[in-house]
């Protein structure tokens, strides 16, 4: 099953999009013409500095090798493909110690069509900041919140929609289960990663406003997502009333989600963990406006390793994958084609299974005890039979 997830994102390596050939073909080219890493001090692209650097080391690899500038970028998103499904795995493996549960999860994440589709075939970068927010939730439940912190500064260095995973960091303030100076670890991270660009020239403010740029590109309330506002559809002088609100509405129900999480169903174990990181990468891209189709990677991850945890939650993400699969497909066709499934009835889909996950965070989850000392690898193979002392 490896091998078949190996081979099918190769067919995709030559496949090039408009995302692509608009966006990150021009910045390889401007970091080649302007001293490689030089280029960091300008202000080319609308995507954070971490990501520039790779992008930077992936150009220079490429004038070096015979290896094209889309094959480079597609293997490194296929690389945190597997960051990402061995750190699903490892959370899966702290529920069910046996090493074939914690294998199959791994090998389902890896086979995920959107997570198949997004690096290999789109040449996307989501499965990045998803494989370091999924790698921040597994050491929160083993208890290493310094270490934890510093994979959430990471996740969100690279993309600002980490964010979406974070209502469960405001559940475990809260809960006293982390505290400010942790949480401090994540900005500290942001900025540490843009001093290299701010030492290049680029202005320190541009650096630290880079997100806020990234908010004004895209005015309509959704972008081939499966959301709330495929429902909505107001004129073009209502559209910043309708952004302004639903941007309220989407905090309201966080803070909402996070009292769910805090005061139904007793204590804050690691089973109502994951379902609130599970619920809230559903709940704030389902409800923010202005979201891509691709946002919801986070919950496409976490769908499954929810109903891993729960298995009455394993129709959780049969409806997330097909929501957010049949989405992607509009764009990955180049608009070719007519919708092949009217985006209300995804959205529909969508809204079902947090729908599940949120019954299931109030009727407070199964008990699961608490994880045991860390296993030096979940995924190595076990002694079979007993062993023999002296």
């Amino acid at each position: 099953m490896v091998v078949v997830a190996a081979m099918i994102r190769f067919v995709g390596l030559d496949f090039a999009t408009h995302d692509f050939t608009a966006y990150v073909r021009p910045w390889s080219e401007y970091i080649a013409s302007h001293g490689f890493f030089l280029a960091m001090g300008d202000d080319f692209a609308n995507y954070n500095a971490p990501y520039l650097y790779l992008l930077t080391g992936l150009t220079w690899l490429h004038t070096h090798t015979p290896l094209s500038v889309m094959t480079l970028v597609k293997t490194l998103s296929v690389v945190f493909d597997v960051v990402l499904a061995v750190y699903a795995a490892r959370i899966v493996g702290l529920r069910w110690p046996d090493r074939r549960v914690t294998a199959l999860a791994g090998i389902v994440v890896l086979l995920l069509p959107t997570v198949v589709l997004n690096g290999a075939f789109w040449g996307q970068c989501d499965s990045i900041y998803s494989a370091f927010t999924m790698a921040g939730l597994y050491y929160v439940l083993r208890d290493r919140l310094w270490l934890a912190m510093a994979f959430f500064g990471l996740a969100v260095s690279f993309k600002l929609q980490a964010v979406f995973v974070f209502p469960v960091l405001i559940v475990l303030l809260l809960a006293g289960r982390v505290h400010v100076r942790h949480l401090l670890v994540i900005p500290a991270v942001y900025i540490g990663l843009a001093v290299p660009a701010w030492l290049c020239g680029r202005p320190f403010t541009d650096l630290m406003l880079v997100y806020a740029k990234q908010s004004g590109q895209y005015r309509l309330l959704g972008l081939n997502a499966p959301t709330i506002y495929a429902f909505l559809h107001p004129t073009a002088a209502d559209l910043a009333v309708f952004r302004r609100a639903g941007v309220l509405f989407a905090v309201a129900a966080v803070l909402l989600l996070a009292y769910i999480a805090l005061i139904r169903g007793g204590t804050l174990d690691p089973a109502r963990i994951v379902l609130t990181a599970a619920a809230s990468s559903l709940l704030t891209p389902f409800l923010l406006p202005g979201m891509h189709e691709r946002y919801f990677m986070q919950a496409d991850v976490l769908a499954v390793v929810a109903a891993f945890w729960v298995p009455r939650l394993r129709l959780v993400p049969i409806l997330v994958q097909v929501a957010s699969f049949l989405s992607y497909v509009p764009y990955l066709q180049g608009w070719r084609q007519p919708r092949p499934v009217d985006m209300r009835l995804l959205a529909l889909a969508m809204f079902a299974a947090l729908v599940l996950v949120i019954r299931e965070l109030l009727r407070g989850g199964p008990a699961v005890p608490e994880p045991g000392p860390e296993p030096a690898d979940a995924l190595a193979p076990k002694p079979v039979g007993n062993t023999i002392d002296g």
